[in-house]
């Protein structure tokens, strides 16, 4: 057996520099099954036929090589780097560093920008006060109390979580802003990428171009783009967090009357969280503006049939369901 045969199925003895990789690697192993990319991907892009050998070897050191690479810039450090800065356009007062279990408060006037890790930035506006609670143990993790926060992150989807009293926002590779008030509700912006929120099951995914408020006791709301009306904003709010099932009802049916081909992501997550009568209403209203492919009945979607639901998904032009599952895996518990 030679060093290829390892390469291809793991059989004989590795090269050095191949066993040193792996073991360079071995922290950052995930608890997840690889995704199957051949089933996710397109059918053009499919391999009709086993890659060869030599090929098979040649792309194998690269991924490892890329895959090095990687794995020094996620190496974990017991500190960030912190950068205070004066005013909204004030210059740099000074460096700092924030560690593990530490606060950052920022007064009236300051701002602070944080650096986490190697992957991202974490730019803190003036009132702010969040709590490092890890640099990369097994996430990037920050708890943000109140205030507004701008991320910019450049890792892998899952790598960085921010915890709020009412939500637990994670990343899926993207740009956006975060604001809690004092009351530990909040509202999440989401520039490029996708965010995924979630409270005690009650989870929202939100791509670019959309908001998502959420509130104490309650969780994240449902996502709805800038372009969505005012009107239909407004009804969505209260369907979401009306103390008043009454009131829920018929801003439910001004949802319904108000909503445009746009507001499909808003009608699909109502689907998972509506019930009998209610979710029949939507799925009337969603299946008008983007109708059901095949295989997503009627009856199968009142009966809350995820797979039906995510079949669905994918006819809203935002990518398949199947990339943010995969990526999401089981939701981070809440840091304690």
């Amino acid at each position: 057996m030679s060093h290829d045969d390892y390469l291809w199925d793991a059989s004989g003895e590795p090269e050095p520099e191949v066993r040193r990789l792996e073991e360079l690697l071995r922290p950052l192993r995930g608890p997840r099954a690889a995704p199957d990319f051949a089933r996710l991907a397109p059918p053009k892009a499919r391999l009709s036929h086993p890659m060869p050998l030599p090929t098979l070897a040649a792309a194998a050191a690269v991924i490892l090589a890329l895959a090095a690479t990687w794995g020094g810039l996620v190496r974990r450090d017991a500190t960030w780097e912190l950068a205070w800065l004066e005013g909204p356009s004030g210059p740099l007062t000074r460096r700092d560093r924030l560690g593990v279990g530490e606060w950052l408060e920022t007064g009236a006037q300051a701002r602070a920008r944080l650096r986490v890790g190697a992957i991202g930035e974490v730019e803190l506006e003036p009132r702010t006060r969040l709590r490092l609670l890890d640099t990369g143990g097994r996430a990037h993790r920050l708890a943000l109390q109140r205030g507004v926060i701008h991320a910019w992150i450049w890792a892998p989807p899952g790598t960085f979580v921010v915890d709020t009293p009412s939500a637990i926002a994670v990343d899926l590779g993207c740009r956006y802003t975060l604001e809690v008030d004092a009351a530990g509700s909040g509202l999440l912006r989401v520039v490029s990428g996708w965010v995924g929120f979630e409270h005690q099951g009650r989870e929202s995914f939100v791509p670019a171009g959309a908001l998502c408020a959420t509130r104490l006791g309650i969780g994240p709301g449902t996502p709805y783009y800038t372009e969505s009306g005012a009107a239909f904003r407004a009804a969505l709010e209260a369907v979401d967090f009306a103390p008043e099932s009454g009131a829920r009802s018929a801003a439910l049916e001004q949802v319904l009357a108000e909503a445009q081909p746009r507001d499909a992501l808003s009608l699909w997550h109502l689907l998972g969280r509506l019930e009998g009568h209610a979710r029949g209403l939507v799925f009337d209203r969603l299946a008008a503006l983007v109708p059901p492919p095949l295989g997503v009945t009627r009856e199968g979607i009142l009966q809350g049939d995820r797979a039906m639901r995510d079949l669905w998904w994918n006819e809203l032009g935002l990518g398949t369901a199947e990339f943010w599952r995969i990526w999401k895996g089981r939701w981070p518990p809440r840091a304690r």
